[in-house]
């Protein structure tokens, strides 16, 4: 009898103690601090002023492009905030509106230009993909 209760409480202290090591393994939440926030700004906005230069766009252009770009933010922002849609109908919009804008970007910019802006979005991300 003692050794059966031996057992039984062994076996509730082992687990007792992987229940507690499952929950430290708890997805953290993924905060940043306002220096890494504003980090991260910066370096946008480098790889944006970057972009830029190496698409060769006037200043009249660059102004053009950031205004677009702001649109597509109010417009995920808002997106997101709908809670009425479902997933996939968020989707769609959301490509919807991509193709929208890209095509106002290919308006603006002309076929070369705009091609060689996206190519360096496009090394650009994958880079940060890299880290």
């Amino acid at each position: 009898m003692k050794y059966l209760l031996t057992t039984i409480m062994a076996i509730g202290f082992a687990f007792t103690g992987v229940q507690a090591q499952e929950a430290s393994k708890a997805p953290q939440e993924k905060t940043q601090s306002k220096e890494e926030k504003a980090a991260a700004k910066a370096k946008k906005e480098a790889d944006l002023m970057d972009a830029f230069k190496t698409a060769g766009l006037t200043d009249d252009e660059q102004q053009k492009v950031r205004a677009i770009m702001e649109e597509n933010s109010a417009f995920g922002k808002t997106l997101k905030a709908d809670t009425s849609l479902s997933d996939e109908d968020r989707k769609a919009k959301s490509k919807e509106y991509y193709n929208v804008s890209n095509g106002k970007l290919k308006e603006l910019l002309g076929a070369d230009k705009y091609k060689a802006f996206k190519d360096v979005q496009k090394a650009q991300k994958e880079a940060a993909k890299g880290n």
